[in-house]
Protein backbone atom coordinates (compact mmCIF):
# COMPACT_ATOMS: atom_id res chain seq x y z
CA UNK A 1 0.00 0.00 0.00
CA UNK A 2 0.95 3.63 -1.00
CA UNK A 3 1.78 6.00 2.21
CA UNK A 4 0.92 9.66 0.73
CA UNK A 5 3.92 11.36 1.15
CA UNK A 6 0.87 14.63 2.74
CA UNK A 7 0.46 12.32 6.13
CA UNK A 8 3.90 13.00 7.06
CA UNK A 9 4.63 16.03 9.26
CA UNK A 10 6.54 18.88 7.47
CA UNK A 11 9.89 19.40 8.68
CA UNK A 12 10.08 22.71 10.91
CA UNK A 13 13.06 25.07 10.37
CA UNK A 14 13.63 27.41 14.16
CA UNK A 15 16.87 29.02 15.33
CA UNK A 16 18.83 31.11 17.41
CA UNK A 17 20.58 34.87 16.60
CA UNK A 18 23.83 36.73 17.65
CA UNK A 19 26.34 38.43 17.01
CA UNK A 20 28.85 36.51 17.75
CA UNK A 21 26.11 33.11 17.95
CA UNK A 22 29.14 30.82 17.68
CA UNK A 23 29.41 30.24 21.71
CA UNK A 24 25.53 29.54 21.75
CA UNK A 25 24.61 26.44 23.50
CA UNK A 26 20.69 26.63 22.27
CA UNK A 27 21.45 24.78 18.25
CA UNK A 28 22.23 21.64 20.75
CA UNK A 29 19.56 21.91 23.12
CA UNK A 30 16.90 22.06 21.03
CA UNK A 31 18.22 19.46 18.51
CA UNK A 32 18.34 17.51 21.67
CA UNK A 33 14.95 17.90 22.59
CA UNK A 34 13.76 17.19 18.37
CA UNK A 35 15.56 13.90 18.57
CA UNK A 36 14.25 13.11 21.95
CA UNK A 37 10.74 13.58 21.41
CA UNK A 38 10.35 12.52 17.74
CA UNK A 39 9.67 15.82 15.86
CA UNK A 40 10.58 16.61 12.54
CA UNK A 41 12.90 19.78 12.77
CA UNK A 42 15.90 21.58 12.94
CA UNK A 43 17.65 24.06 14.93
CA UNK A 44 20.86 26.43 13.70
CA UNK A 45 22.68 28.86 14.26
CA UNK A 46 22.83 32.52 12.14
CA UNK A 47 25.25 35.06 12.78
CA UNK A 48 23.10 38.34 12.34
CA UNK A 49 25.10 42.09 11.68
CA UNK A 50 23.91 44.28 14.34
CA UNK A 51 24.18 47.34 11.75
CA UNK A 52 21.62 45.15 9.29
CA UNK A 53 19.78 43.23 12.09
CA UNK A 54 16.59 45.05 11.66
CA UNK A 55 15.85 44.12 8.03
CA UNK A 56 17.00 40.58 8.30
CA UNK A 57 14.50 39.75 10.87
CA UNK A 58 11.67 41.54 8.68
CA UNK A 59 12.75 38.63 6.14
CA UNK A 60 11.71 36.35 8.17
CA UNK A 61 8.28 36.49 7.05
CA UNK A 62 9.51 35.89 3.44
CA UNK A 63 10.97 32.22 4.57
CA UNK A 64 10.11 28.93 5.82
CA UNK A 65 11.66 29.31 8.93
CA UNK A 66 9.06 28.95 12.08
CA UNK A 67 11.07 31.62 14.51
CA UNK A 68 14.21 32.58 15.97
CA UNK A 69 15.42 32.85 19.36
CA UNK A 70 17.57 36.31 19.74
CA UNK A 71 20.48 36.80 21.64
CA UNK A 72 23.19 39.95 22.47
CA UNK A 73 23.15 41.85 20.76
CA UNK A 74 20.27 42.06 18.97
CA UNK A 75 17.00 41.87 21.41
CA UNK A 76 15.95 45.42 20.84
CA UNK A 77 16.31 45.30 16.94
CA UNK A 78 14.01 42.18 17.06
CA UNK A 79 11.91 44.03 19.09
CA UNK A 80 11.70 47.17 16.01
CA UNK A 81 11.81 44.05 13.17
CA UNK A 82 8.13 42.83 14.68
CA UNK A 83 4.78 43.84 13.40
CA UNK A 84 2.92 42.94 17.00
CA UNK A 85 4.45 42.57 20.37
CA UNK A 86 3.18 40.07 23.04
CA UNK A 87 2.46 41.70 26.68
CA UNK A 88 5.75 40.19 28.08
CA UNK A 89 8.13 41.54 25.26
CA UNK A 90 5.95 45.09 25.27
CA UNK A 91 7.20 45.16 29.30
CA UNK A 92 10.57 44.88 28.50
CA UNK A 93 10.78 46.95 25.28
CA UNK A 94 12.73 44.16 23.81
CA UNK A 95 12.94 40.40 22.42
CA UNK A 96 14.34 37.20 22.71
CA UNK A 97 12.05 35.00 20.36
CA UNK A 98 10.36 35.88 17.19
CA UNK A 99 7.50 33.74 15.69
CA UNK A 100 5.01 34.07 13.10
CA UNK A 101 1.80 34.20 13.13
CA UNK A 102 -1.52 34.96 10.67
CA UNK A 103 1.17 36.37 8.31
CA UNK A 104 2.78 38.79 11.30
CA UNK A 105 5.81 38.40 13.14
CA UNK A 106 5.24 38.66 16.53
CA UNK A 107 8.33 39.30 19.18
CA UNK A 108 7.89 37.28 22.35
CA UNK A 109 10.19 37.50 25.41
CA UNK A 110 10.51 34.03 27.41
CA UNK A 111 13.11 35.42 29.57
CA UNK A 112 10.92 36.91 32.45
CA UNK A 113 9.77 33.34 33.18
CA UNK A 114 13.27 31.48 32.36
CA UNK A 115 14.74 33.89 34.75
CA UNK A 116 12.04 33.45 37.41
CA UNK A 117 11.82 29.63 37.39
CA UNK A 118 15.46 29.01 38.76
CA UNK A 119 15.13 31.41 41.03
CA UNK A 120 12.11 30.36 42.67
CA UNK A 121 13.32 27.07 43.08
CA UNK A 122 16.28 28.19 44.98
CA UNK A 123 15.04 31.28 46.83
CA UNK A 124 11.17 30.77 47.51
CA UNK A 125 9.05 33.68 46.95
CA UNK A 126 8.66 34.94 50.43
CA UNK A 127 12.15 34.82 50.81
CA UNK A 128 12.22 37.33 47.69
CA UNK A 129 9.62 39.53 48.77
CA UNK A 130 11.68 40.10 52.08
CA UNK A 131 15.00 40.50 49.83
CA UNK A 132 17.39 43.25 48.66
CA UNK A 133 18.49 42.76 45.44
CA UNK A 134 21.67 44.27 43.20
CA UNK A 135 21.42 43.80 39.50
CA UNK A 136 24.74 44.75 37.67
CA UNK A 137 23.90 45.62 34.19
CA UNK A 138 21.41 48.17 32.24
CA UNK A 139 20.95 46.07 28.81
CA UNK A 140 18.01 43.88 27.39
CA UNK A 141 18.90 41.14 30.05
CA UNK A 142 18.66 43.53 32.84
CA UNK A 143 15.16 44.58 31.81
CA UNK A 144 14.14 41.18 31.88
CA UNK A 145 15.86 40.57 35.40
CA UNK A 146 14.26 43.92 36.37
CA UNK A 147 10.45 42.97 35.03
CA UNK A 148 10.66 39.63 36.91
CA UNK A 149 11.67 40.84 39.97
CA UNK A 150 9.18 43.86 40.13
CA UNK A 151 6.42 40.99 39.99
CA UNK A 152 7.63 38.65 42.00
CA UNK A 153 7.41 41.57 44.45
CA UNK A 154 11.02 42.20 45.52
CA UNK A 155 10.79 45.68 47.37
CA UNK A 156 14.58 47.11 47.01
CA UNK A 157 16.52 46.96 43.42
CA UNK A 158 19.44 48.18 43.39
CA UNK A 159 20.96 48.93 39.97
CA UNK A 160 24.63 49.37 38.68
CA UNK A 161 25.99 49.51 34.97
CA UNK A 162 29.59 50.14 34.26
CA UNK A 163 27.95 53.44 32.32
CA UNK A 164 26.40 55.26 34.75
CA UNK A 165 24.08 57.24 32.49
CA UNK A 166 22.57 54.02 31.11
CA UNK A 167 21.55 52.72 34.42
CA UNK A 168 19.99 56.41 35.44
CA UNK A 169 18.38 56.05 31.78
CA UNK A 170 16.79 52.56 32.65
CA UNK A 171 15.63 54.08 36.05
CA UNK A 172 14.42 56.72 34.62
CA UNK A 173 12.32 54.41 32.26
CA UNK A 174 11.05 52.11 34.62
CA UNK A 175 10.01 54.68 36.98
CA UNK A 176 9.00 52.75 39.78
CA UNK A 177 9.85 53.63 43.55
CA UNK A 178 11.51 50.48 44.90
CA UNK A 179 14.00 50.43 41.72
CA UNK A 180 17.18 52.71 42.02
CA UNK A 181 20.59 53.14 40.60
CA UNK A 182 23.41 54.02 42.08
CA UNK A 183 27.28 55.12 40.74
CA UNK A 184 29.61 52.52 39.70
CA UNK A 185 32.09 53.71 42.15
CA UNK A 186 29.74 53.00 44.99
CA UNK A 187 29.00 49.08 43.45
CA UNK A 188 30.97 47.42 46.03
CA UNK A 189 28.51 49.49 48.75
CA UNK A 190 25.93 47.50 47.10
CA UNK A 191 27.41 44.47 46.87
CA UNK A 192 27.83 44.47 51.23
CA UNK A 193 24.10 44.92 51.27
CA UNK A 194 22.44 42.78 48.91
CA UNK A 195 20.66 39.36 49.88
CA UNK A 196 20.51 38.63 46.37
CA UNK A 197 22.75 39.77 43.50
CA UNK A 198 22.15 39.42 39.77
CA UNK A 199 25.00 39.41 36.62
CA UNK A 200 22.79 40.51 33.72
CA UNK A 201 25.91 42.20 31.75
CA UNK A 202 27.82 40.06 29.51
CA UNK A 203 31.00 40.69 31.59
CA UNK A 204 32.73 37.35 32.28
CA UNK A 205 31.73 35.90 29.49
CA UNK A 206 34.28 33.94 27.15
CA UNK A 207 35.98 36.52 25.02
CA UNK A 208 34.50 39.58 26.75
CA UNK A 209 36.49 41.78 29.58
CA UNK A 210 36.21 40.07 33.40
CA UNK A 211 33.59 41.45 35.89
CA UNK A 212 35.22 44.48 37.82
CA UNK A 213 33.10 43.86 41.19
CA UNK A 214 34.29 41.93 44.07
CA UNK A 215 32.36 40.00 46.45
CA UNK A 216 34.29 40.08 49.05
CA UNK A 217 32.39 41.81 52.17
CA UNK A 218 28.80 40.54 50.69
CA UNK A 219 26.27 38.89 53.12
CA UNK A 220 26.95 35.59 54.27
CA UNK A 221 24.16 33.31 52.36
CA UNK A 222 23.23 35.75 49.66
CA UNK A 223 22.72 34.34 46.45
CA UNK A 224 24.74 35.29 43.28
CA UNK A 225 22.71 34.26 40.06
CA UNK A 226 25.34 35.08 37.16
CA UNK A 227 23.07 34.58 34.12
CA UNK A 228 26.17 34.06 31.99
CA UNK A 229 26.54 30.37 31.23
CA UNK A 230 29.89 29.77 29.16
CA UNK A 231 31.96 29.54 31.54
CA UNK A 232 29.50 27.25 33.57
CA UNK A 233 31.42 28.76 36.92
CA UNK A 234 31.64 31.82 36.06
CA UNK A 235 34.85 33.68 38.19
CA UNK A 236 31.54 36.33 39.85
CA UNK A 237 30.30 32.36 40.83
CA UNK A 238 33.68 31.49 42.47
CA UNK A 239 34.48 34.58 44.10
CA UNK A 240 30.90 34.20 45.82
CA UNK A 241 31.67 30.72 46.72
CA UNK A 242 35.08 32.02 48.20
CA UNK A 243 33.08 34.23 50.39
CA UNK A 244 30.40 32.10 51.95
CA UNK A 245 27.72 32.73 49.45
CA UNK A 246 25.18 30.76 46.99
CA UNK A 247 25.62 30.66 43.49
CA UNK A 248 22.93 30.14 40.44
CA UNK A 249 24.46 29.37 36.87
CA UNK A 250 23.15 31.31 33.78
CA UNK A 251 22.45 27.38 32.12
CA UNK A 252 18.96 27.08 34.36
CA UNK A 253 17.83 29.99 32.53
CA UNK A 254 18.96 28.77 29.26
CA UNK A 255 16.71 25.86 29.87
CA UNK A 256 14.10 27.73 31.12
CA UNK A 257 13.32 30.16 28.90
CA UNK A 258 14.32 27.76 26.25
CA UNK A 259 10.90 25.38 26.92
CA UNK A 260 8.50 27.72 25.59
CA UNK A 261 10.26 28.98 22.38
CA UNK A 262 10.29 25.27 21.67
CA UNK A 263 6.55 25.05 21.68
CA UNK A 264 6.17 28.34 20.04
CA UNK A 265 8.56 26.98 16.89
CA UNK A 266 7.32 23.40 16.80
CA UNK A 267 3.71 23.37 18.30
CA UNK A 268 5.23 20.85 21.51
CA UNK A 269 6.25 21.68 24.52
CA UNK A 270 9.37 19.77 25.51
CA UNK A 271 8.13 17.72 28.83
CA UNK A 272 9.99 18.49 32.50
CA UNK A 273 11.15 15.19 32.36
CA UNK A 274 13.33 15.92 29.47
CA UNK A 275 16.28 17.63 30.75
CA UNK A 276 19.31 18.68 29.29
CA UNK A 277 21.72 19.57 31.89
CA UNK A 278 23.79 17.00 31.66
CA UNK A 279 23.81 17.25 27.68
CA UNK A 280 25.02 20.85 28.06
CA UNK A 281 27.15 20.35 30.75
CA UNK A 282 29.16 17.98 28.83
CA UNK A 283 29.62 20.28 25.88
CA UNK A 284 30.29 22.83 28.06
CA UNK A 285 33.48 20.56 29.28
CA UNK A 286 34.13 19.42 26.36
CA UNK A 287 34.42 22.49 24.23
CA UNK A 288 32.00 20.85 21.65
CA UNK A 289 28.76 23.07 20.90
Amino acid sequence: MNTSSSSRPIPRLAGVCGWPIHHSLSPLMHSWWLKQMGVSGAYVPFAVNPRTAVDAFRSLKDTSISGLNVTLPLKTSAFEAADVATEDAQKLGVANCLYKSRGQLVAHNTDLEGFAAPLLAKMGADVLQASSVLVIGAGGASRAVIGALMSLGVPEICLVNRTDSKADTLVEQVDVPSLYALPWARRQEAVGRADLIVNASAAGMEGKPVLDISMEGGRSGALVYDLIYTPRVTALMQDAIANGMDTLGGLEMLIAQARPSFKLFYGQFPPLALDPTEVLIDALQSGRR
